[in-house]
């Protein structure tokens, strides 16, 4: 999963810039406790979560085209 995670903010780098930030986290350790929001979602969501701006938006999958056109939204 953190393959596919680098390979997305590399699509997202491409895309934005230095407009957009990204970070991988893997939910088994224990930074999870720097997101207690997000760790209270997780038996609820299915892996990977794309989380934007501390929201989470998709689940499941890393849908490039989908979290590149939230982010253009984002900033519209």
């Amino acid at each position: 999963m953190k393959d596919e995670a680098l390979e997305l903010a590399g699509k997202l780098q491409y895309a934005f810039g230095d407009n957009v930030e990204t970070s991988f986290v893997d939910v088994s350790t224990d930074e999870m406790s720097n997101y207690p929001e997000i760790e209270k979602i997780l038996n609820r969501v299915k892996l990977p979560l794309t989380v934007i701006n501390g929201e989470p938006r998709f689940h499941g999958g890393l849908g490039v085209e989908m979290i590149v056109e939230a982010i253009k939204d984002l900033s519209a």
